[in-house]
C-alpha cells in the first residue's frame, strides 16, 4: 500500500465530550474519568449501548465503498481490563479487525489515551493533567504496546501501531524520543517489517530530523496533527488567507520534511466561528468549505497519505460541529468521493 486515505475512528472507543455531547447530559463532567465516575455502575450499560451503536458492520462497508483504506482507531490504556472507572473495550477492537478483514481495510491501532494522561487534553481520558512522564506510567505504556503486539500481531488486518497520541509539547524531548526508542525495540521484537510503526511530532515537527537520521528505523512513519481552527492565527484570518495556508504555508511545511514517510493523522474542514462570520450566506460558506477541504487534500496528497477527524460524530454534535464528519462532507459533495477502484 503506497497512499494511506484513512479516517479516525474517534469518539467510539474513547469519549470526547464535544463527539458525543449526549453522554454527558445531566452529568458535570468534561471527559471520560469523571463521566464514568459519576455513572457509577450504570457505567457499563451506558457504553454498551454507544460502543454497540457508534460504530458497527455498516460503517466498514460504507468506507469501503467510499475509498478509505486504513483507520486509525484510538484506544485506551484500559483496552484488556477495566481500570475503574474505565471499562475495558477489547471485544469492541477484535470487532474492528474482523469487520476491517471483511471489508479491505487495514487497522492501525492509536494509543490515544496513556496512564496518566500525556497531555491535559479529554481526549486522554483525563483532561487537566499531564502524568505520563511521572512514576511508572512510560514503563506501563511500554508494557501495554507490548500486550498490543502480542494480541493482535497475527491479524491480516494490523496495519501497525501509533505509539502515543499527541504527547504534549512540553514534555522532555529527551524522554519522549527515548520511550520512542524502547517502543520501537518492543514493536519490532512482534510484528513484521511491512507492519508500520507510527511517532507523533509532539507538536514540534521541525525538530525531528536528527532523531531519524541517526538511528536506524525500518518502515516508522511520522505523524503530524494539522488544523485550521483552534490558534490565535486561525481567528483573525479571511477567507483567502485560510485557503493560503491550506494551499501554501502546509505544503511548505510538509515539503520540509524529507527525512521520513509524513503522515497528517488528524485533520478537518472545521473552521473559526470568526471566518464564517465573514461569510455572506450559505452559499458562500459551502464555497469556502470546498475550497479548504480540496486545498488541504491537495497539499496532504503530498505525503504517505492522511486520516481525517472524525469519520462521523453523534446527532446533536453534527448540529454545532460542521467540517468534521468526514461522512457528511462526502455525502454532501463538499469534499470528493475516494473511487474504490482508483490505484493507490
Amino acid at each position: 500500500m503506497n497512499k494511506i486515505r484513512g479516517v479516525n475512528l474517534g469518539g467510539w472507543l474513547v469519549l470526547e465530550q464535544w463527539m458525543t455531547p449526549e453522554l454527558y447530559h445531566g452529568y458535570d463532567a468534561k471527559d471520560e474519568f469523571h463521566l464514568l465516575e459519576q455513572l457509577g455502575e450504570s457505567r457499563f450499560d451506558v457504553l454498551k449501548r454507544h460502543r454497540d451503536n457508534f460504530i458497527t458492520e455498516a460503517d466498514f462497508d460504507w468506507l469501503h465503498t467510499h475509498g478509505i483504506n486504513v483507520i486509525r482507531l484510538p484506544i485506551g490504556h484500559w483496552l484488556f481490563e477495566d481500570n475503574e472507572p474505565y471499562v475495558n473495550a477489547l471485544e469492541y477492537v477484535e470487532n474492528a479487525f474482523h469487520w476491517g478483514s471483511q471489508h479491505d481495510i487495514k487497522i492501525l491501532l492509536d494509543v490515544h489515551a496513556a496512564p496518566g494522561c500525556q497531555n491535559g487534553f479529554d481526549n486522554g481520558g483525563l483532561s487537566g493533567i499531564v502524568e505520563w512522564p511521572i512514576g511508572d506510567n512510560v514503563n506501563q505504556t511500554l508494557r501495554f504496546i507490548e500486550r498490543l503486539c502480542i494480541t493482535f500481531q497475527n491479524e491480516p488486518a494490523l496495519f501497525g501501531i501509533e505509539v502515543l497520541n499527541e504527547p504534549r509539547w512540553d514534555i522532555d524531548r529527551n524522554l519522549l524520543q527515548n520511550f520512542y526508542l524502547d517502543s520501537y525495540r518492543i514493536i519490532r521484537k512482534y510484528l513484521n517489517d511491512s507492519q508500520v510503526i507510527v511517532f507523533h511530532d509532539a507538536f514540534r515537527l521541525d525538530e525531528w530530523q536528527e532523531f531519524f537520521e541517526s538511528n536506524s528505523f525500518v518502515n516508522v512513519i511520522l505523524d503530524t496533527h494539522m488544523y485550521q481552527v483552534f490558534s490565535h492565527n486561525d481567528s483573525t484570518r479571511n477567507p483567502s488567507e485560510t485557503i493560503e495556508k491550506a494551499a501554501v504555508l502546509r505544503y511548505h511545511e510538509i515539503k520540509k520534511i524529507s527525512y521520513v514517510d509524513l503522515i497528517v493523522g488528524e485533520w478537518s474542514v472545521g473552521l473559526h466561528p470568526h471566518l464564517l462570520k465573514q461569510t455572506h450566506d450559505d452559499y458562500e460558506k459551502e464555497v469556502l468549505y470546498r475550497a479548504v477541504g480540496n486545498s488541504l487534500l491537495t497539499t496532504f496528497e503530498q505525503t504517505r497519505g492522511w486520516f481525517f477527524w472524525n469519520y462521523k460524530l453523534s446527532k446533536e454534535s453534527m448540529n454545532t460541529h460542521f467540517g468534521w464528519s468526514y461522512r457528511e462532507l462526502v455525502e454532501t459533495g463538499i469534499i470528493p468521493k475516494i473511487n474504490k477502484g482508483e490505484k493507490q
